[in-house]
């Protein structure tokens, strides 16, 4: 693990934020930005930024809830579906966690296969969602633009690799056992 002391502005390099779009808008800020010399020490992990999780939180949860809204609650009144449709969906979010995580519970990290799990179950019900008629078919499509755009974002991070690299080393920082 990185730490950088000293350097506000490296709250923008790109390697503390997990997804391709985040990335891709941190390395562009951090390009632009000047040195913040501020009296502060910033971890360079992944998981680092609340807006990043936040939003991606939110946007998921909202997606789900239009599905379980448009299926579940399809002959409730729209707004009172929506609203019966978050507690389904912040509760089917948490089932791919448990299905991943009991079989492995002794390993120590499973992140990476629930992220997996989860994007591929979301993935499968934004492609049977947007063959629908009525008007979650938007929200389907949305989740599968937005999918889209991550995995070419994804492209032009892995082609800045070399530049991302070079800016990071360049802010400096001490690297720890933690």
């Amino acid at each position: 693990m990185k730490i950088v002391s000293g350097r506000a502005d490296a709250r923008w390099l790109p390697s503390r934020f997990n997804f391709a779009l985040f990335r891709l808008y941190a390395f562009f800020r951090m390009k632009n930005a000047k040195p913040e010399p501020v009296d502060v020490a910033l971890v360079i992990d992944r998981n680092q930024n609340p807006i990043e999780s936040a939003v991606l939180s939110t946007w998921t949860t909202a997606t789900l809830t239009c599905y379980a809204a448009t299926t579940l609650f399809a002959s409730w009144p729209l707004p009172l579906a929506l609203l019966a449709g978050v507690p389904v969906a912040i509760t089917c979010l948490e089932i791919p966690l448990f299905v991943v995580g009991i079989p492995l519970w002794r390993r120590e990290n499973n992140i990476p296969l629930n992220s997996i799990a989860l994007m591929s179950l979301m993935t499968a019900a934004a492609i049977y969602f947007a063959r629908s008629e009525s008007w979650v078919r938007f929200a389907a499509w949305q989740f599968l633009g937005l999918v889209a755009l991550n995995g070419i974002a994804a492209a032009i991070v892995f082609l800045l690799r070399g530049s991302i690299a070079k800016m990071e080393n360049a802010v400096g920082g001490i690297t720890s056992e933690l």
